[in-house]
């Protein structure tokens, strides 16, 4: 009897010792991301090219991440990325449920520097990016007559924070072309700066968005001036290259190795990415799928509807590259491009190594 009493007891203590191990053997069974709710944060306001690139990967990555987790999109305008960098690289937990869309901006914000700069682009978890067939430069259509004509009332160039890379474009024209332009900054974003040209606040705006290029020159406001590309455009193969605008006038040496680091590399357009020290299992996972997201036929739709055709994923691994590479220009082209700079009016940061 005692031997059935005391057998009892340990089949049951050894039942109740199963049940405690059973719980976290079914977890590890479990996705990382079932039941959960990212967090996906655009550096932009609503309307832009960053925020139409955010929220396109935003519809499709729940899709492709191990137990299809709820995503909330919250834009954080400001600054060209500015704000939405501090408070990711200082507020945010590294846990893979807060990612966040980033752009270019974000990258030459750094580079110029400045006591309000307080993150590194190059400490971030890249994830993956969407690279836009090049900017293409408009010109109010009632403005033409005053572009080249020094002596006329200056054609207004528009800009959000008078740093972004199709700026350069500008900056070279007046300097080697003689355009005759004047800069004015401080718009919200992308959204603002369309009212800004349709009703003649500003006359020069570039954009990538190759829907909104061709609304605008129906609706007969604009004309294409150029392309940032190297190449010609596929969806507007009339629009000559910046390069071959410039023809005989195209400098050489340190001024245009200036240029080329201002315009930065095409590669590095929009990208997204996790906080510094994201578990590297949770980083991968998110590649992944942005790279299986990426391959969806619907996204290849909708990119062509908004960006025009040409535009194409970039991985994270030649992401990181070209950010490394970009930040790390030369000091003479930094300087040059400071002089530039206050020659024409436009901001001017402390240049950061």
């Amino acid at each position: 009897m005692r031997k059935k009493i005391l057998t009892s007891i340990l089949v049951t203590w050894f039942a109740a010792f199963l049940s405690t191990l059973t719980p976290p053997l079914f977890a590890a069974d479990q996705p990382f991301y079932e039941g959960k709710t990212i967090r996906f944060i655009i550096a932009s306001g609503p309307g832009g090219g960053t925020d139409t690139a955010g929220r396109l990967v935003a519809r499709f990555l729940p899709k492709y991440l191990p137990g299809n987790p709820k995503l909330i999109v919250q834009n954080m305008p400001g600054g060209g990325c500015t704000i939405a960098n501090n408070y990711f690289a200082n507020e945010v937990k590294p846990d893979g449920l807060t990612i966040m869309q980033d752009s270019s901006s974000g990258v030459a914000n750094f580079v110029r520097g400045g006591p309000i700069i307080k993150y590194d682009p190059r400490k971030l978890k890249l994830i993956g990016g969407v690279a836009r067939p090049g900017s293409l430069l408009l010109i109010r259509n009632d403005a033409q007559a005053r572009f080249t004509n020094r002596s006329a009332k200056p054609v207004v160039v528009g800009d959000t924070d008078g740093i972004r890379n199709w700026i350069a474009m500008t900056v070279w024209g007046a300097e080697y072309l003689g355009w005759n332009l004047r800069w004015i900054y401080g718009y919200p974003g992308s959204r603002e700066l369309q009212l800004a040209i349709r009703q003649g606040e500003i006359d020069l705006w570039a954009t990538q968005n190759a829907k909104l290029v061709n609304d605008l020159k129906r609706e007969g406001v604009t004309q294409i001036v150029v392309t940032e590309e190297d190449h010609r455009r596929e969806d507007f193969p009339d629009v000559p290259t910046f390069v071959e605008l410039l023809g005989a006038k195209k400098p050489t040496g340190l001024a245009w190795h200036a240029y080329l680091a201002w315009a930065g590399a095409p590669e590095l357009d929009k990208f997204l990415v996790a906080p510094e020290g994201t578990p590297d299992h949770l980083v991968k996972s998110l590649r992944d799928a942005f790279t299986k997201a990426m391959k969806d036929p619907e996204v290849d739709k909708e990119g062509d509807k908004f960006f025009g055709d040409g535009w194409k994923p970039i991985t994270a691994e030649k992401i990181e590259v070209v950010i490394r590479d970009h930040i790390a220009i030369p000091k003479e082209a930094k300087d040059f491009i400071t002089k530039l700079r206050q020659k024409y009016g436009l901001p001017v940061g402390e240049a950061k190594s």
